[in-house]
Formats: structure tokens, sequence, C-alpha cells
């Protein structure tokens, strides 16, 4: 049997670009380059076409990045985004696609990211408005579960929040989990998980927040809120979307425009509040605890410090979420086991 050689770093460089160029050219474009953009915490790559037709952008998922999964990442991409899109959602156009090279031309928004806007001095209470009517819109649409997607059920759930144990904890305390902590911890999250209600299901975006929201140029209504980020969408709790945007990792909000938004939400949706109001609370924990994992990762694993800086505000946000009553049985597990969860990691 013949043993593939393993690439060098600058092998599989120098071949991705070749891929790139050669599916550019199969569309029949001369002189079209690429801009590259900013980088995220995903392995995704952006590129701004310049040069074509309409603004387009080359999105590149390649199918050699680690953790490859049973399938090209693509794949997810394109059936959520015509998914939203036949709900009246402003996903990205996909305008062409080559699937086994991970690479996809899509439909351009522009410069416009919600994050962007607002460190300009836009007003923010129209735009999270129209985020949050948004989310109405797609928890109300009866088509919103009609896809084959994985479930954001306890399993997964556990799973994020174990992240916290992994990579944040060894920072904080300089110790590993051990499998017993581990364990108990698992338990814990599952006791809570338990009670979420079971009638409050949805299409899960899973990231929505302001760098993933933009406002879309030419279009009105809800379509001038355009979506990125959501080939990880699941199916999960209606709390989970409203919960990532008013909690964002990255920025903070007032607590009136905070609860505004929630109101507008219920208001709207017309749903068991206790319900909704629990599963807010105990979601909130966990993707705090999960995103302070993921952080810690994204700098010691990936090399991606820049994540540190974000810290103290998620560390803040999962205290807050930590001391709700809800969360008592989390907050005796960190007593039981003798970690302060209180202090916050020292960086540096």
């Amino acid at each position: 049997m013949q043993v593939q050689k393993q690439l060098m770093p600058e092998e599989i460089t120098d071949l991705r670009r070749k891929k790139r160029e050669a599916f550019l050219q199969s569309l029949g474009w001369k002189n079209v380059t690429l801009q590259p953009m900013q980088a995220d915490a995903s392995f995704r790559r952006y590129y701004r076409l310049q040069g074509t037709p309409r603004p387009m952008l080359l999105m590149e998922d390649p199918p050699d990045r680690p953790p490859v999964p049973p399938f090209v990442m693509v794949e997810p991409y394109i059936k959520i985004a015509d998914h939203l899109r036949g709900m009246g959602l402003h996903a990205p156009e996909i305008l062409f696609r080559d699937i086994p090279n991970g690479l996809l031309v899509i439909e351009d928004f522009g410069d416009d990211t919600y994050t962007r806007l607002f460190d300009n001095g836009a007003d923010p209470k129209p735009l999270y408005e129209l985020a949050v009517d948004v989310l109405v819109r797609l928890h109300q649409h009866p088509k919103r579960n009609d896809i084959d997607l994985p479930k954001h059920d306890a399993g997964l759930l556990i799973d994020g929040a174990m992240l916290l144990l992994d990579w944040y904890y060894p920072a904080l305390t300089g110790k590993k989990a051990t499998d017993d902590m581990k364990n108990s911890f698992a338990n814990v999250w599952k006791g809570l998980f338990e009670k979420m209600p079971q009638d409050q299901q949805t299409l899960v975006l899973r990231d929505y927040h302001v760098d993933n929201l933009m406002l879309a140029p030419g279009a009105t209504g809800i379509q001038s809120c355009g979506l990125l980020d959501f080939q990880d969408a699941s199916i999960g709790q209606f709390a989970y979307d409203l919960m990532s945007l008013l909690e964002d990792a990255r920025r903070d909000m007032p607590a009136a425009l905070k609860q505004h938004l929630y109101d507008r939400y219920i208001s709207a949706m017309k749903i068991d509040r206790a319900g909704f109001d629990y599963s807010f609370r105990v979601l909130a924990a966990q993707r705090h605890a999960r995103v302070l994992g993921v952080f810690v990762r994204l700098s010691l694993r990936d090399g991606k410090t820049r994540y540190l800086q974000f810290i103290p505000h998620v560390h803040k946000l999962f205290i807050a979420a930590l001391n709700n009553p809800v969360m008592k049985p989390l907050r005796q597990w960190f007593e039981n086991n003798g970690i302060d969860i209180q202090q916050p990691l020292k960086q540096g």
C-alpha cells in the first residue's frame, strides 16, 4: 500500500492557492483578484473578489483542515443557507460552488457588520431590534425545523460546557480536572438541561451575535439583516440565539436595552415566559462556560492570543449567570470541588 506523502504547511498553502485560482478560472473570469479578509476563530477564510460582474466573496473551508468530519464542511453551509433563504431570511446567495475543494462564491454583503456600525457611532437600538425581529420570524416560521440537522441537546451542550474544565480550569489553577470531577460536572449540567421546556424547539444558528450580522445594502425590512456564520446550526431551544445576541462574548450591552429587547421578543412570540426564562439562564451559563474554554484553547492551541482580551468580559457574564438562583447546583459543584470560580484568570 502506497503511503501518502505528508505535505509541509507551505505546500498546503500553495496547493490551496492553486485550487482557488483553478476554480475562478473555470468560471471564465479574467483578471479577477482576491483580497484576503480578516480571519475569524474558525478554519474558514474569506476573500473579496475584485473584477467580478457583481460584489462577491470567495469562501474557503478546505476539506483537509482539522478536524476533518465525514463530509465536506461547505455542504451544511449550503443546506442551511438555502433553508434560511426559503424562509425569507437573508443568508448569502450561493452563486458558484466547488464542493470537493471546499470553495464557494457567495453574495457579498459589503462592510457594514453590526460591529463596525456600532464602532462608528450607529444607534444600536434599531439594529438590535431588527436582529430580534429576525429571530421572531425564524422561530415562528412553520418550516423552521424542516431540515435534517443535529440536535442541540443535553449531550452537545454538556460537551460544550466541558471545555471549561478541559482548558479554562487548568489555566486558572495549574491543575487538570480529574475524571471524577468531569463526571460529576456533566451530571450537574444534565440535571439542569432536563428541566428545559421541550415545546420550544427551533433552528438554532448558534453564533448569533453582532460580528455575524450585517446591514445588507439595498435591502429593506427583515431582508436588511444579513446573516453570516450559521454552518454549525442545529435544532435546539428558542432561548439560545436571543441569549447569544444579548450576552455577547465580545461586547457589553446596557441593562435597559437588554431588557427592552428581551421583552420585545417575548411579546412577539407569545410563549410560556417561565420556561423561556429558565432556558435563557441555564443556556447563558453553559455558553459562557464553553466560550471561556474556547478562548483559552484558541490562545494555547491555535496561537490566536487576541481572544484572551475578551476573557474578563466573558468571566463577568459567567459569574452573573452562575449567581442566578436556578444555577445553585453548579455553584454548589464549584464549592464542593474547592474551585474559586469567582477568581478571574490572570493573564500574561
